[in-house]
């Protein structure tokens, strides 16, 4: 047996370990694909939008535009926004700056979370709570922000979005 079946062999035994466990014990719980690694993470609140709660360790590393590494985890991305030719990443708890352009993005992140309303901006899905034909309303906790659309990105975006709510 090759080692990729394998892999998934072992993966989905594990699985169906943790959630004969989980309702053995009538834990609420929500399977969630995990930010684009092969992996799957299990939220114990079992909350239908929880999505954007957890972390994993398939986290990006990136060099800032003052030079610094971090690493950022698809999941804490509200938006991504072109400003001042700068990739701009507002995630949940701060903003980060970076010379990335919106290609490299596009390129790294999970087009079946991310989608663009307009040429200078990617969204992630889950913290989307509005789209008209103007903007897209991005809500986390008590943070609200208002994203541009274009006319021409903006049929493909509903699209985009219609088909994420019904995963």
């Amino acid at each position: 047996m090759d080692s990729l079946v394998r892999n998934t062999v072992e993966k989905e035994a594990i699985k169906a370990k943790l959630i004969e466990f989980m309702e053995q014990n009538d834990i609420e719980y929500n399977l969630i694909d995990c930010c684009e690694c092969d992996r799957f993470c299990i939220d114990i609140n079992g909350e239908e939008n929880s999505a954007q709660k957890h972390s994993c360790n398939s986290g990006i590393i990136i060099q800032t535009c003052k030079k610094d590494v971090c690493r950022i985890y698809p999941c804490e991305i509200l938006y991504i926004a072109i400003e001042d030719r700068k990739s701009v990443l507002y995630l949940t708890d701060k903003r980060v700056e970076t010379n990335y352009l919106l290609d490299y993005w596009k390129g790294i992140l999970d087009l079946k979370t991310f989608a663009q309303p307009h040429n200078s901006f990617i969204v992630n899905l889950n913290y989307v709570d509005e789209v008209t034909k103007e903007w897209v309303k991005v809500k986390y906790e008590d943070k609200v922000y208002s994203v541009y659309t274009s006319s021409r990105k903006i049929g493909a975006f509903k699209k985009a979005f219609l088909n994420f709510g019904k995963r």
